[in-house]
């Protein structure tokens, strides 16, 4: 997915999911370091791969994106809950999302 693809779909996306325009969107470039796993807690957010990333595997409850996964029938993009992303490289690697943060209304008091 091209960032002009995410940003085409993720309004579309969120309005699905109920948002409409109550988001907050973040580009997010890991730099990821040689041999290296990452935990990022996505909880109440959604975390846009925006390119085809080789010699990384980013895993959550949503699904799989590991272009050397041979048992995967699909390449999963969008990723939310606790996302675990392992470097396969022995070298830096970089990765990068396009971060929705839906907007959480707080109730007024009376």
């Amino acid at each position: 997915m091209t960032i002009n693809l995410a940003l085409e779909y993720i309004p579309r996306r969120m309005q699905e999911l109920g948002y409409k325009q109550d988001y907050y969107i973040r580009f997010r470039h890991l730099v990821l370091q040689p041999n290296e796993e990452q935990t990022i807690d996505a909880f109440n957010q959604f975390y846009y791969l925006v390119e085809e990333a080789e010699n990384v595997r980013v895993e959550s409850e949503t699904g799989i994106f590991d272009l050397s996964e041979k048992n995967a029938n699909e390449m999963q993009y969008e990723h939310q809950s606790k996302i675990q992303i392992t470097n396969y490289l022995s070298g830096i690697n970089h990765l990068r999302f396009i971060q929705v943060i839906p907007k959480h209304k707080i109730k007024k008091e009376k």
